[in-house]
């Protein structure tokens, strides 16, 4: 802790230390007079050196001597000027000739007491830094001097050096590097400069490039991006000011948004994007959840023209603003198409500049989306400027590259003319001294920032013949920020606290002093200096909001706090922003738990108990509601926040159950599903020993979901599941019930349980109807549809179209989603796979209209089935292809159970049987663990088919039975599917029984695609028993019936049974044109085998006539 009345600061300082050589052991031969005789001028010259070059004298010890350069006030070049008066240490010990002495100079953080008086014997500095002085100076060479690799970087440009071997110091684990200092290689010293206004000087090139991309954007209309990358200190910031200042003189109006990535909490997540649309919506950060969502409702309704996508949109923006935490994860995919439709109708209304300052700092998900919003925006003018440092291209190399609407713009320093230009300008002058000149444009090395920064330090001091240049932009940001008097410093150093942006009453919470006039002047006073500046508007009501120049004057200035006082200002500045916020605290809990977070590290490093027992549940509280917040927005940084905030959870704390939940449904989410189960696992363990039924009941009920992705068998699922409802049905009835009843009718229905499948969905309705939640009836009225259908109620498909409307209109995604896709499958069902696939399609442009990105993925997979039916066999191998290796490429999923069988199916139907073969290991054993149907049927009926066409009867007709009996189980709509196929392989086979266990009762069928399959086995049956003429008659059915359906395969195959069967009546000339008319189809599918069984069955037919 800091000593009381003594203020103290954490500074970047040069340390110099010299001892005398010998000089102890000749001493004890001295008279004590001699001694004092010799070191008196020793220590008055060192003195007088020391402080000539800026070096404050510490302390004297003897012979030795320790100086500190940048304490108590820092200069630009203090590790120029401790060398500088090394050197001329060095050289007067030289030329008096009878003392030796070594010298280390070194360079690096210290706690600096500021009122220290080292003429009293009081100690300035402390810390790593002076120590390894000490040790470097024991290891100097004689009449040398060695600096360390901080002091050597910072004056390699104007000090000659010599390579010297590393240090072995005393208590470092690795040898110390150092360079021993040879001569000065330039003048130390400048002239006074007075300070003037800035223009815009030398960027004329890159400010025609923003103006021409504006332009391009405009008259195409297209979308287009601009990045503007530059250390610190190039214009980036200042280009930007100009292109606004271009928007604002022209006459056509146009919409500017601008948002910056905060340089802390580990890139806040999609704030820039954020504080567009809170701009945008007229929310302030004094908005209430009610007013903030009626600004939001009232934006979108104002610029979203579709009032079927306004409640989507809506639903998504409000994650970003804040006005209503989001309790789902949303896949990414769909949140940006969502944001991008918001962004493109706003551009529908007039010319769009989108402006993401500090992309370098941005969180990984807001790169993506900018990177989305110009790959894909097209059709309006948008104009996207980014502004980064040179870190960005090193996380994103490919940035903006390969993008005919992306311009990346690398600025480069200054050339000397323009630096010229632009010192004469800040200096108000037009005639600058040649030497001048010269050392300052060696110094601004064509930096802007640099330059200018250079000289309002100048004009704050004042005339002065020993005015120090600027090394580096942290030299001149630590001097000027000295220069000021301590009220101000320590004002900017509260402010620093608080962030690049922050406000008056802010700081009076973090400092001594209360919003007050002196509080105003002292604002006032760092906004004349160019600290600081007033925005024009702010976003917290009647307080006025500044923000800091730049953003390294911020991060000097707060680097400069010792610890124990950052501890307490970052707890003061998290509680300010906690009363702030009010009832919208969620949508500034990252901004809090950063706070809290780094009070709580700074705590334990200063082992301060209390102060550590009182920050971690806060800490822990704000983390959890940081993860809550960015859950709809970045899964993974909500991971990041949960994982955190458990590490903050002590044993026994209620809230271990609900952090191993949120984090096991992220699991699930990234696809970690093993992970899943054990986190799931844990929670519910904890949820139990603390008596929270509701939360042990919602997370069985997800971990239900990621049992059947595992393939757990159904028995272990549904075990899991009643507990689930046990345990919620004995609290007050929820959304958390809703969704268990709806989990309940969706597992009932993939395993073919349909009646079980209907009560729950019935049971979900009227709990959602009697809780008010419409949204929530979507998935089970959508299962309970699709139940009734498959059990022949084609009224069912009313009830799935109420579920994509109530989807549609409460702007879900994967629910609307699953709602159009189901439909397009029963569509396939009964009005043949051309009308399947346009509902299809339209499920699949949803999807992609949603960012749903899997599930455009999944959808594409099911539309197999459809284009095997119409024949589009090299659709079916190009698209499966494809697929499976965007699931490989992502952890791999069900999707390739969906894929495997369909591509083998056609590779068999071709004649290729042995690769088919060696697809079956990849897919029925995974459909037989899961037991859904849609993937059980397909993949029996695929590997018996494959197994008869590799010669294996015997296997054939043992997965033929497994069919069967999977079909006598439940597997509703799928239970036909694999009807006409199985029977044909039974036929040879001579299993006739074995094929009639396959036909669905004597009832009524309602699915088309059921009695064509139904027509087609009852003739292959037929004709195996005998009856010819019954049979042709079935077989020519089951052509006509096909075609109109338009499965072109299956009606060649009924052509060819209707031709067999012609030829067996001795019809040859009939059974001629149908061999004929199947060969033709056969052929346009490359069916080999199919077109062989023609030949052969065609020559039978010439042979007989």
């Amino acid at each position: 802790m800091e000593t009381p009345g003594l203020r103290k600061e954490r500074k970047v300082v040069t340390v110099l230390f010299a001892d005398l050589v010998g000089f102890t052991s000749r001493a004890e031969e001295l008279d004590p007079e001699d001694v004092e005789a010799i070191l008196r001028p020793y220590h008055e010259r060192l003195r007088a050196e020391l402080e000539r070059h800026g070096g404050t004298v510490e302390k004297f010890i003897g012979d030795a001597v320790m100086a500190l350069f940048g304490a108590p006030i820092a200069h630009e070049d203090d590790p120029e000027r401790a060398v500088r008066a090394a050197l001329a240490i060095r050289d007067w010990i030289a030329e008096e000739g009878d003392l030796e002495l070594r010298i280390a100079v070194n360079t690096g953080e210290a706690l600096v007491s500021l009122g220290a008086r080292p003429e009293a014997g009081e100690g300035m500095a402390s810390g790593d830094v002076v120590n390894t002085t000490a040790r470097l100076q024991s290891a100097a060479p004689v009449n040398g001097i060695l600096a360390g690799e901080a002091t050597y970087r910072a004056t390699s440009n104007v000090i000659s050096y010599r390579e010297s071997a590393p240090v072995e110091a005393k208590g470092k684990a690795d040898p110390v590097p150092v360079w021993e200092a040879v001569e000065a290689r330039s003048r130390f010293g400048a002239e006074d400069l007075h300070e003037a206004r800035t223009t815009l000087v030398g960027r004329q090139r890159e400010l025609g490039v923003l103006r021409d991309a504006l332009e391009r954007a405009r008259q195409e209309p297209s979308s287009q991006l601009v990045t503007l990358v530059g250390v610190p200190g190039m214009g980036k910031s200042r280009l930007v000011h100009e292109l606004f200042e271009l928007t604002e003189a022209d006459a056509e109006i146009v919409t500017w948004r601008q948002g910056q990535s905060l340089p802390y909490g580990e890139g806040i997540s999609f704030w820039a994007l954020a504080e567009m649309v809170k701009a945008q919506a007229g929310i302030l950060e004094t908005d209430g959840v009610t007013e903030a969502e009626a600004k939001l409702g009232a934006m979108v309704a104002e610029v979203v023209p579709e009032a079927r996508d306004q409640e989507w949109i809506l639903r998504h923006v409000r994650a970003l603003a804040g006005a209503a935490g989001s309790d789902a994860s949303v896949p990414r995919e769909e949140s940006f198409v969502a944001w991008r439709h918001f962004l493109e109708a706003l551009a529908e209304l007039r010319p769009l500049v989108l402006v993401f300052e500090d992309l370098h700092w941005a969180d990984d998900g807001l790169l993506e989306f900018v990177d989305h919003l110009v790959e894909w925006a097209t059709g309006v003018p948008i104009l996207v400027v980014g502004t980064a440092r040179p870190e960005l291209l090193e996380r994103r190399p490919g940035w903006g590259g390969g993008k005919p609407n992306a311009t990346t713009l690398s600025l480069s320093p200054l050339s000397d003319d323009d630096t010229i230009q632009l010192i004469r300008v800040l200096l108000g002058r037009a005639v600058l001294a040649a030497e001048q000149q010269t050392v300052l444009l060696a110094r601004s090395g064509g930096n802007p920032l640099y330059t200018e920064q250079y000289v309002r330090m100048l004009a704050e001091r004042g005339d002065g013949e020993d005015l120090p240049l600027p090394e580096s932009i942290q030299g001149i940001i630590a001097a000027r920020l000295d220069a000021l008097v301590p009220a101000e410093k320590t004002l900017l150093q509260d402010a620093a606290v608080i962030g690049q942006v922050f406000w008056p009453a802010a700081t009076a919470a973090l400092g001594d002093l209360a919003e007050s006039p002196a509080l105003d002047e002292r604002l006032h006073a760092l906004e004349r200096k160019q600290f600081i500046r007033r925005e024009r508007r702010s976003s917290v009501q009647n307080e006025t909001e500044y923000s800091f120049l730049h953003v390294l004057v911020r991060d000097v200035a707060y680097g400069q706090i010792p610890r124990s006082r950052r501890a307490h200002k970052h707890r003061a500045a998290a509680e300010w922003i906690e009363r702030l916020a009010g009832d919208r605290v969620i949508d500034h809990a990252e901004l809090v738990a950063h706070h809290y977070v780094e009070g709580l590290e700074l705590a334990r490093v200063l082992r301060a108990v209390d102060e550590v027992e009182e920050l971690q549940p806060l800490a822990r509280r704000f983390l959890e509601l940081a993860g809550d917040r960015t859950y709809a927005l970045d899964v993974e940084r909500a991971e990041s926040h949960y994982r955190h905030a458990l590490e903050l959870t002590r044993p026994g704390d209620r809230a271990r159950g609900r952090l191993l939940a949120r984090l096991g449904d992220v699991a699930q989410y990234t696809g970690r599903l093993s992970e899943t189960e054990q986190l799931l696992g844990r929670a519910i363990e904890e949820f139990r020993e603390h008596g929270d039924l509701l939360g042990a009941g919602e997370a069985m009920v997800t971990l239900v979901l990621a049992l059947w992705r595992l393939g757990r068998a159904d028995e272990s699922r549904r075990q899991v599941l009643a507990e689930a409802i046990e345990l919620l049905e004995q609290e007050a009835p929820g959304e958390q019930l809703v969704r268990a009843y709806a989990r309940a009718a969706t597992d009932s229905q993939l395993s073919g349980r349909l009646i079980e499948s209907i009560e729950w969905s019935k049971k979900a309705l009227a709990l959602a109807d009697q809780l008010g939640l419409a949204g929530a009836k979507c998935r089970p009225l959508l299962f309970l549809g699709s139940a009734r259908f498959e059990l022949g109620d084609l009224s069912g498909l009313d009830d799935m179209r109420e579920a994509l409307r109530l989807g549609l209109e409460a702007g879900l995604g994967w629910e609307t989603g699953t709602a159009y896709s189901n439909l397009g499958e029963y569509v396939w069902l009964v009005d043949g796979p051309a009308a399947g696939l346009e509902q299809k399609q339209a499920a699949l442009e949803f999807s992609r209209q949603r960012g749903l990105l899997y599930f455009e993925k999944y959808i594409g997979a099911e539309m197999l089935w459809l284009l095997f039916d119409l024949g589009q066999w090299d659709d079916v191998l190009a698209y499966a292809d494809e697929a499976l290796a965007w699931d490989r490429e992502h952890g791999g999923s069900q999707l390739s159970i969906v894929v495997l069988p369909m591509k083998a199916r056609v590779l068999l139907a071709r004649g290729a049987a042995a690769v088919a073969a060696s697809l079956e290991p990849e897919y029925l054993p995974r459909a037989r663990e899961i037991g859904d149907s849609q993937l059980l049927a397909p993949a029996l009926g695929t590997a018996a088919a494959t197994r008869f066409a590799s010669g294996d009867r015997a296997g054939a007709l043992a997965l033929i039975e497994e069919l069967a009996e999977a079909t006598r189980r439940g597997l509703g709509i799928w239970a036909t599917y694999e009807l006409a196929p199985a029977t044909r392989i039974c036929a040879a086979i001579g299993a006739g029984a074995t094929a009639r266990r396959l036909l669905p009762p004597e009832t009524p069928l309602v699915n088309a695609r059921a009695r064509h399959s139904v027509a087609s086995a009852s003739a292959i049956l037929s004709e195996r028993e005998g009856d010819r003429e019954r049979a042709r008659r079935l077989h020519a059915d089951a052509a006509k019936g096909w075609r109109e359906y338009g499965c072109p395969n299956e009606v060649a195959h009924a052509l060819l049974g209707d031709g067999r069967c012609l030829l067996a009546l001795g019809r040859t000339g009939e059974a001629d044109v149908r061999l004929r008319e199947a060969r033709d189809i056969a052929g346009t599918l490359e069916a080999r085998p199919l077109v062989a069984e023609a030949d052969a069955l065609m020559a039978d037919a010439a042979a007989s006539s």
